[in-house]
């Protein structure tokens, strides 16, 4: 599945750099249209309301996501959009944005699909275990992967909402980086600079922001230079 996602071209999901911090969401509406009903997923959506510059993907791209990803997320997409949630807490991706990365650090017959990704980076990624749904977490900055949950409603409902996820965990730095280098653009993620993955520190003064899909290829060439030396 990874490689069908892979071949398609990204979707236009966030093209401005979000909304200020502490403006209202606009879900994603245009004046006069009707609100979505809510999904399944509604405890997520509440908690991190879509930011005003999410994008509904096309009517191709959810008909391919058919029996391919669980419903509740081609809801997501659907009825809200791909792009930035909660102030830029979070970003729904378009799955051939980050697939690449997934490649790059899992190798290149990974069959899991990138759902979500925090502000620093940390990638989410869906596939099935044993006939299971299964969320894992692609931590680049650790070189960690580690097994979220195998629930895809209670990782939105009760992991990205709740107070133990990254999104949680990154509030003070996620605050610190906007504040000195303003929201995120499009594929944007903050990062620390030295990275941590080389020994740098969580400090305000290393905080730095750029091409998130870029980056993370190059936390991966730079561990992998390091343990060769």
């Amino acid at each position: 599945m990874s490689e069908q996602y892979g071949g398609y071209a990204p979707q236009a999901a966030h093209p401005g750099g979000g909304q200020p911090e502490g403006a209202p969401s606009s879900y994603g509406q245009q004046w006069g249209q009707q609100a979505p009903a809510p999904t399944a997923l509604q405890g997520f959506v509440t908690a991190l309301p879509p930011d005003a510059d999410v994008a509904r993907p096309s009517q191709e791209f959810l008909s391919y996501a058919e029996g391919r990803v669980p419903g509740a997320l081609i809801g997501l997409w659907r009825d809200r959009g791909i792009g930035f949630y909660g102030e830029q807490r979070v970003a729904i991706v378009d799955p051939g944005q980050w697939i690449g990365v997934l490649q790059t650090w899992l190798g290149s017959g990974v069959r899991s699909v990138p759902v979500a990704v925090t502000s620093f980076g940390h990638i989410y990624h869906y596939d099935k275990a044993d006939g299971q749904d299964r969320i894992q977490c692609l931590d680049p900055h650790f070189q960690s992967n580690t097994v979220v949950t195998r629930d895809v409603n209670e990782f939105f409902n009760g992991h990205l909402a709740g107070g133990t996820s990254h999104v949680a965990d990154l509030e003070g730095p996620r605050g610190g980086a906007r504040q000195k280098l303003g929201p995120l653009a499009e594929g944007e993620i903050y990062y620390f600079n030295p990275m941590l993955a080389l020994g740098g520190t969580v400090s305000p003064d290393s905080l730095a922001k750029g091409n998130g899909v870029e980056h993370l290829r190059q936390i991966h060439q730079m561990v992998g230079q390091a343990h060769r030396g």
